[in-house]
């Protein structure tokens, strides 16, 4: 009797877990374990739609040296800069706001931080559309522009132009998040810190450079990591503004043709759905492991930094 409660004992955790692994199975794992599966066959619509073979490393050949390398490189150039670039500018935004929030003689601050997490509130996918509406040829931007005499932006048309407009957006949609997070971390710093910094005789800049950047940076070096991943694969603010586009001269050098604001993501969406009557299955599962391996390494490190796993 004593046996089986203690087997019972062992056992009834893995029960309980059951459910949650099941789904997960069937939901997350079979699904990535077919995908990477079929990165290694020629599988295309209307080509190899049902008829299609195991191919080995020819994708991955295509994207790495072959007849994709130089779409690739392109795309991961300009999604590398995407990436950091929104990152980095929603990190010193959010900053700026946060430490001006956190000044006691600011009034009405409440009413300030609610004021700036509205875009955070919002659900992306509305924003980004808002945002497509102000930025387009006949939107109130180039209508306030041609009021002024400056003239109309081609914001959405010209690949520059392009680029700009969809690293706007996204640090309208991130510095919220940065901000919040920013706010929490200043104020968990001692205020005996600072005042026994002022006594010593240091000036505000340098309390800011010796005091709060090294203790902010505990806290925002794994969420910057975080919010480089989630830029890095960030499909809704690219593909709701532009689609990707506009398209630029030798974009179509490899399987589909690739936009000027085209991310990794977006093209990999592009090869499997985002064109009528042709869908490079193969190729598209490919392009997402290559993508996984990227997002899986730094998210490595970033687990490695912050000891999410680490036994306590």
């Amino acid at each position: 009797m004593d046996k089986a409660k203690r087997f019972r004992e062992k056992i009834d955790p893995y029960l309980y877990i059951l459910p949650a692994l099941i789904f997960m199975l069937a939901l997350t794992i079979f699904p990535n374990l077919y995908s990477f599966y079929i990165s290694f066959t020629n599988y295309s619509f209307p080509y190899h739609y049902e008829h299609y073979k195991f191919i080995g490393l020819a994708n991955y050949y295509d994207i790495l040296t072959g007849s994709e390398i130089k779409v690739f490189l392109g795309i991961f150039l300009w999604t590398l800069i995407w990436s950091i670039v929104s990152v980095l500018s929603q990190a010193i935004f959010g900053l700026i706001l946060a430490l001006i929030l956190n000044q006691k003689k600011l009034g009405g601050v409440n009413i300030y931080r609610t004021l700036f997490i509205i875009p955070w509130a919002i659900p992306a996918f509305i924003s980004v559309l808002m945002w497509g509406g102000i930025l387009n040829s006949e939107g109130s931007v180039n209508t306030m522009l041609v009021a002024l005499g400056i003239g109309k932006v081609k914001w959405l048309i010209d690949p520059f132009w392009a680029k700009c407009s969809v690293l706007l957006v996204n640090l309208w949609l991130g510095f919220p998040f940065m901000m919040s997070v920013s706010l929490g971390a200043l104020q968990s710093i001692p205020a005996d810190v600072y005042e026994a910094a002022s006594v010593d005789g240091a000036t505000k800049v340098q309390q800011f450079y010796k005091i709060t950047l090294p203790l902010l940076r505990t806290a925002m070096v794994p969420v910057i990591l975080t919010s480089f991943a989630f830029s890095f694969n960030n499909f809704t603010g690219i593909y709701l503004l532009t689609q990707g586009g506009p398209p630029v001269p030798g974009g179509s050098d490899g399987a589909t043709a690739a936009g000027a604001t085209d991310i990794l993501i977006s093209y990999t969406y592009k090869l499997a759905f985002g064109q009528a009557n042709t869908a490079f299955y193969g190729l598209a599962c490919a392009y997402a492991v290559v993508i996984f391996l990227m997002i899986g390494t730094l998210s490595a490190i970033n687990f490695k930094m912050s000891g999410a796993f680490e036994e306590l």
